[in-house]
């Protein structure tokens, strides 16, 4: 017998001989130790400005989670509401624990699920109340007013696969106990994103998208769709079309936070 046969032929003597003591687990309990816990896809991410520890991080399909140590770990705070899927995520910029969450994925897959609304948080996400627009379905974006944070818009892609009125873009002034609707196409156009001008929180950006979503066929964009500018804090609105194309599919809009005349479309 080689000496690397005589070794092995040791250990395994020494493995069966073995025995432990069961005290030794008295006191463990049974934990999962895997696969990873899958949230799906990211739909926002929200960091808590002065405080880089803090992140929460909203999933299409896997509800709110919430780090508090930079990433180690990851505590999901949404899962005793009846949706889990998320689409939009914003914090209040003077008061980091009211968190505010539009419910509903708004990429238009063929594998989204839908939300009942927005809900917003005052305790850091330990606690959540359902603020309304329960047909909206789908929510892409919130944005808060950052000088007066009671005045919130959110804009709402609205039903995936066929016509609804609850679509757009909606606005509170009294922090979500009422919505008016602020910029509405039609049953066929949803609001796909939004921004603020930091500078003067009158003036507002939106882009509205027409599409529909069905098994056998999917419409995306026309030319009722596209940009849209309000001065007055979403009271009144202007489509903007100098310099962009004629026909408008998905739109996303950023105002440079460096510069807030310089616009991204």
């Amino acid at each position: 017998m080689s000496k690397r046969g005589a070794a092995l032929f040791l250990l395994a003597g020494i493995a069966q001989g073995a025995t432990v003591d069961t005290a030794l687990f008295h006191n463990l309990e049974p934990r999962n130790i895997g696969p990873a816990i899958m949230g799906g896809r990211i739909a926002d991410i929200e960091g808590v400005p002065g405080n880089p520890a803090i992140v929460y991080v909203a999933t299409g399909a896997g509800g709110l989670w919430k780090t508090v140590n930079a990433g180690t770990t990851w505590t999901p705070i949404f899962d005793n509401e009846p949706v889990i899927s998320i689409g939009a995520l914003a914090l209040d910029p003077h008061n980091s624990d009211v968190v505010w969450v539009g419910t509903g994925e708004a990429s238009a897959r063929n594998s989204i699920s839908f939300g009942d609304g927005i809900y917003k948080s005052l305790d850091g996400g330990k606690t959540w109340r359902n603020l309304g627009l329960h047909d909206t379905r789908n929510i892409s974006r919130i944005v808060i007013n950052p000088l007066n944070t009671d005045m919130v818009y959110a804009t709402a892609l609205g039903h995936n696969s066929g016509p609804n009125e609850e679509r757009g873009v909606f606005m509170t002034t009294d922090g979500g106990e009422h919505w008016k609707k602020a910029l509405y196409i039609d049953e066929h156009h949803g609001g796909a994103d939004m921004d603020i001008n930091p500078a003067n929180p009158n003036i507002v950006f939106a882009t509205m998208w027409r599409f529909e979503r069905r098994p056998w066929k999917f419409v995306s964009g026309d030319d009722a769709g596209g940009l849209f500018r309000s001065s007055d804090g979403g009271v009144t609105w202007k489509k903007i079309t100098e310099g962009l194309p004629k026909t408008f599919g998905r739109m996303g809009v950023k105002v440079a936070a460096g510069n807030p005349k310089v616009v991204y479309v």
